[in-house]
């Protein structure tokens, strides 16, 4: 036997249909925009000039400020003031992190990014990216 449905039935069908169709895209366009703001994010603090000379005054900068004891380049291997560290937010340490990260690759021609933020006069590793992710303490 044949249901047939009325009229009613079929509008209401077709405004839940178009309801889900509605939710399911603008979640999808969250989720969107959620990960473009994340790769951006990302990008922001892995930006470098075309220039490596352009990076050296930063460095200089950061020694002067008494954060940076020693970058070894070739170690991938920066020794900081612990006081000084702990001064900066975590987005100033994710930026130095990264930015240096990138800068030691460029410099050492690797593949793959690396660097050890460690205390001064201890040793203790205080931040760092390398193939495990990034750590910033």
């Amino acid at each position: 036997m044949v249901q047939v449905r009325r009229v009613e039935e079929a509008d209401s069908e077709d405004r839940r249909q178009k309801i889900a169709v509605i939710i399911l895209f603008s979640i999808g366009m969250l989720v969107l925009s959620y990960l473009i703001y994340d790769y951006v994010q990302i990008m922001n603090f892995a930006a470098m000039p075309e220039n490596l000379a352009e990076v050296d005054p930063v460095i200089s900068s950061l020694r002067a400020e008494g954060l940076v004891h020693s970058l070894d380049i070739s170690a991938s291997k920066m020794t900081v003031d612990p006081l000084a560290w702990g001064g900066r937010s975590k987005a100033e340490k994710t930026g130095i992190i990264t930015q240096l990260a990138r800068y030691c690759v460029e410099k050492n021609n690797q593949r793959t990014w690396s660097l050890r933020v460690v205390a001064n006069p201890s040793g203790v590793e205080l931040g760092g990216i390398g193939p495990s992710g990034l750590k910033v303490y």
